[in-house]
């Protein structure tokens, strides 16, 4: 018994004696060919808005040998315009950074640019070096120095108009006085920060071309997280209101996206899209209230948390448009199409397409013989016949459009396989249809917003 308690004691020794001889490194690599390796050859931050931060970019720095390596210095060579983190550490400058053989460090990156003498962006760039057993690596660490107009609480009170030649970043509500009018040149950017919001009392007026479309979207830049760019996030910003009475608003070939309410009309408002694309609420898309009028020709409505267009009443009329609900974070909680009013409303939905997670049209159904909605040559995915106010409809037809949920692409071009490229009925589209698509192209025979690359 005793030689036994004995035996596990030196078994208790050994194990513990191994346990500390795997815990001691092999030591430090000297040798100038142990050298790490870097995530990316070149760290590119994208465009970023003169004095603002930047949002942090993420280099790491590996060491592939077999044996420790010691960093001996790691800085940024200029340090002007860029900051550094290394290793959970900041500063300008680092000594004796160590790396555990088949590990790694993170480096993080960001920068503050100063106002260029250009209105176009303007490039900088620093390197970073790393010295390693008396070798100097560097990875150029660079970003697009872009001007832009800054807006805070402002009232546009007459007729003034914003050019292409910088962006403009609102802050706040950017308003539209009753009587004012606020025109948008073909190429006009403008950035909205959180919360803040587009109210017109007067009129709209946004006049993109498919070479040079006005965006409306947030101002965030770079990615959520990894490689996951903010372009994909709804709720960046408020959206777009046109009050009571607000006349005369026209978006042609304007991109309005990743709002947390997309657009909403107040009664009687008064509203024309062609070749538009509004895309990515956090709730509707567009919200319509009693008396108000939309009339969209050739545009794509697409991804909400709930309808895509939510009519309250008033007149809509959708000529060759896409309306695609595949909202990412949450199944919609509403039909894509939803009547609040329906014995109120006209609306017309021809030679279009309306396709996505959720029913296609809601509170219509029960009563389609009393209220004046019509649905002409539309594709829906779902099953369905056609009555005295669906007529000559595509019914349970997948249009093929194009779309990723893995990759958070959303383009909605049709396959070239699909079948709405041949199925629009021309002698229904109205005399002021658009010849060419948002991206240039003639409609042709094909449903929706677009045709075929």
């Amino acid at each position: 018994m005793r030689y036994f308690c004995m035996k596990q004691r030196i078994f208790l020794f050994l194990a513990i004696l191994f346990s500390l001889t795997a815990c001691i490194e092999d030591g430090f690599d000297t040798n100038p060919s142990a050298q790490p390796t870097f995530s990316v050859e070149e760290l590119d931050m994208g465009v970023q808005f003169t004095e603002n931060p930047s949002p942090t970019a993420m280099l790491m720095i590996y060491n592939r040998n077999s044996k420790q390596i010691n960093l001996s210095q790691v800085n940024l060579r200029s340090g002007e315009h860029f900051r550094i983190n290394v290793d959970g550490r900041s500063g300008s400058e680092f000594h004796d950074v160590e790396i555990r053989p088949n590990d790694s460090i993170y480096v993080f990156v960001e920068c503050t640019l100063p106002e260029t003498p250009t209105a176009q962006a303007l490039e900088m760039t620093d390197m970073l070096d790393v010295v390693t057993n008396g070798v100097t690596r560097s990875v150029p660490i660079k970003a697009l120095a872009q001007n832009v107009v800054r807006h805070r609480a402002e009232v546009i009170s007459g007729s003034v108009t914003w050019t292409a030649e910088m962006p403009h970043i609102i802050f706040d509500t950017l308003r539209v006085a009753p009587g004012a009018t606020l025109t948008l040149d073909p190429g006009a950017t403008l950035l909205f920060h959180d919360k803040a919001a587009l109210k017109v009392e007067g009129t709209l007026l946004s006049r993109g071309t498919a070479e040079a479309p006005v965006r409306l979207r947030g101002d965030r830049t770079g990615n959520v997280v990894a490689d996951i760019s903010y372009d994909v996030m709804s709720g960046q910003w408020c959206g777009v209101e046109f009050a009571r009475e607000s006349k005369g608003n026209n978006l042609s070939h304007t991109e309005i996206v990743n709002t947390t309410s997309g657009l909403a009309l107040d009664s009687l408002a008064e509203l024309t899209l062609e070749n538009c694309r509004i895309h990515n609420s956090a709730s509707t898309l567009i919200a319509a209230r009693g008396g108000s009028r939309i009339r969209a020709l050739g545009c794509e409505l697409s991804n909400a948390a709930s309808a895509l267009l939510l009519a309250e009443g008033g007149d809509y009329q959708f000529y060759r448009s896409t309306l695609a609900n595949w909202y990412l974070f949450k199944w919609p909680d509403m039909a894509i199409v939803e009547f609040i009013d329906p014995e109120k409303t006209h609306a017309e939905f021809v030679n279009s397409i309306i396709y996505g997670r959720d029913t296609p049209v809601g509170h219509y159904s029960d009563t389609p013989e009393t209220a004046d909605i019509w649905f002409r040559r539309v594709c829906f995915s779902v099953e369905g016949t056609d009555d005295a106010r669906y007529v000559n409809c595509l019914w349970a037809t997948d249009p093929q459009l194009s779309y990723d949920l893995k990759e958070y692409t959303f383009s909605y071009l049709p396959a070239p396989e699909s079948p709405i490229l041949q199925a629009a009925d021309p002698a229904l589209d109205p005399a002021d249809l658009p010849a060419l698509d948002r991206h240039g192209r003639p409609h042709n025979l094909t449903l929706g917003a677009y045709t075929t690359e």
